[in-house]
């Protein structure tokens, strides 16, 4: 039934002609308007593509801002659609979202691409208001099932924590059982520990401990010895602050990995070669420069902070893989090889994305080669 709705709305669509149309909320036009859309002119029902950002949050207001940058460069580039994008901002309040959402369907909308925050997104999968596909950036804290027209994409790095406990299973196989996780009091620190724990303790007889941060000496004379041994590896579950404190305390013989929280640049040796040895994963954007698709795309942002990159570059990959969900029969025909990493459907509601395996060497960042995560 999802398919043969957009299929008509496809034939609809033909009646306007194939356009490449930004339009933009109202809301966004009369920034001295009250916060919520309600106050906004009504839109004459078109069928459109909605994507829906915190724009006008004071929190997310400049990272919204980026995506919706990374989105526009895309659909500049890419093959025209069938209907315009039409942008609605929105603060980072749930049910601002979740009265702009709705407004958006009675617009017209046949996809929608957002909300950016994980409370924006729990609200939205909570409400049992979504009757056109969406793909929303960001993780939900919603209990699953989740509804049917829901999709998550996003830079969630659970995934990527995940990721890099399957590096290091497979680069050390049988060799290596127990991983010391250091970690920090933060949310994020704690999330990325579960999820790097939940794969590696998938393998029987694997073992692992936490490690929490301390800014002492005490803490950090104990760690050569604490993380000595034939049998260790090593999870920083850490900023790349506090990975730079922890790397030189380490023993040198024991495997250590970190998120791509570690990658502050690629150019300055005399950082780098203080997190030498370490393995992260990321991005193609950030390490794979010859990737075609990266190639393809560079050009159009002026290289800021990577976590700016990061955020055009989910703003790209948003809009590609929202182009072939628009299509797709079913969400298990759609994969992508993204700029984010290529990015492929798990079940119940998950587009993942492989990041790319890197390590720090003599200064500089290397990306492995397939022999060495084997």
């Amino acid at each position: 039934m999802q398919r043969f709705y957009i299929v008509i709305l496809l034939a609809v669509a033909a009646l306007y002609g194939s356009v490449h149309a930004f339009a933009t909320h109202p809301e966004a036009d009369f920034p001295g308007a009250a916060a919520s859309p309600m106050h906004a002119p009504e839109y004459a029902a078109v069928p459109h593509i909605g994507l829906l950002l915190p724009l006008q949050s004071a929190s997310f207001g400049r990272p919204a801002e980026t995506v919706k940058e990374g989105f526009v460069a895309a659909a500049r580039r890419e093959s025209a659609l069938p209907f315009a994008v039409r942008i609605y901002s929105t603060t980072d309040d749930p049910l601002d979202i979740l009265v702009t959402y709705h407004q958006a369907l009675q617009a017209g909308a046949v996809l929608i691409v957002g909300p950016l925050t994980r409370n924006g997104v729990t609200a939205l999968a909570s409400s049992h208001t979504i009757a056109v596909p969406t793909l929303a950036l960001n993780s939900t804290e919603a209990p699953m099932p989740l509804p049917p027209n829901l999709f998550l994409f996003g830079m969630q790095m659970e995934n990527e924590a995940s990721h890099i406990a399957g590096l290091a299973l497979d680069t050390y196989d049988m060799l290596r059982k127990h991983a010391i996780i250091i970690k920090d009091a933060g949310a994020l620190s704690s999330r990325l520990q579960n999820a790097f724990a939940d794969r590696w303790l998938a393998e029987f007889g694997n073992t692992a401990e936490s490690v929490e941060y301390e800014e002492n000496q005490g803490f950090f004379s104990q760690l050569r010895r604490h993380t000595s041994g034939a049998e260790n590896v090593v999870f920083l579950a850490l900023d790349a602050h506090k990975v730079r404190r922890v790397r030189a305390y380490l023993n040198p013989e024991t495997p250590v990995y970190a998120t791509s929280q570690v990658l502050v640049s690629n150019s300055d040796p005399l950082y780098n070669n203080e997190l030498d040895g370490i393995r992260f994963m990321d991005m193609p954007w950030l390490l794979q420069l010859d990737h075609p698709v990266v190639m393809a795309y560079r050009g159009m942002h002026q290289e800021t902070d990577k976590d700016t990159e990061r955020l055009f570059a989910l703003g790209i990959d948003a809009f590609r893989l929202m182009s072939r969900l628009l299509y797709a029969r079913s969400p298990y025909e759609v994969s992508l090889d993204g700029v984010t990493g290529y990015i492929h459907y798990v079940p119940p509601a998950q587009f993942v994305r492989d990041p790319v395996a890197a390590r720090f060497d003599k200064g500089g960042v290397r990306v492995l080669s397939i022999s060495e995560t084997r």
